[in-house]
């Protein structure tokens, strides 16, 4: 016997499983709070303000005032198993990357340190420097 199909609002259904939730369901930006608490979970950087600075997941340097922009201490929220893929967007699937790194991670899930690094901007931050800022 096959599962029956009903409709509902102008769209079909199936009672033979468990549906998929629409991509309209699904947020694909970050919120305030889970943006705010991705930053947290980021590692912090040793002698500097943890609400200002940060390593993103390659190890990069980024600072808070930088989000969403292209320089060297830039960084973008992303989704570690990519929207695209399924991921959603919670705490527990975001990560701070440089926003060169994230842009070169693109759509690919689990992408390892070692790689995301040879993504990153090639600019080492001194103390002195990073303090100016």
């Amino acid at each position: 016997m096959e599962p029956s199909t009903s409709q509902h609002n102008g769209e079909a259904s199936s009672s033979g499983g468990a549906s998929k939730p629409k991509e309209k369901d699904r947020p694909r930006s970050f919120d305030e709070n889970t943006r705010t608490a991705c930053w947290r979970k980021a590692a912090v950087l040793a002698g500097r303000h943890p609400e200002r600075w940060r390593q993103d997941a390659a190890g990069n340097v980024v600072c808070r005032r930088f989000w969403s922009c292209h320089g060297c201490l830039c960084y973008e929220y992303d989704h570690i198993v990519p929207f695209s893929k399924g991921g959603e967007s919670t705490v527990d699937n975001c990560q701070i990357l440089q926003t060169r790194v994230n842009r070169s991670k693109s759509d690919k899930a689990w992408v390892e340190q070692a790689e995301m690094k040879g993504f990153s901007c090639n600019v080492k931050f001194t103390d002195e420097w990073t303090l100016e800022i």
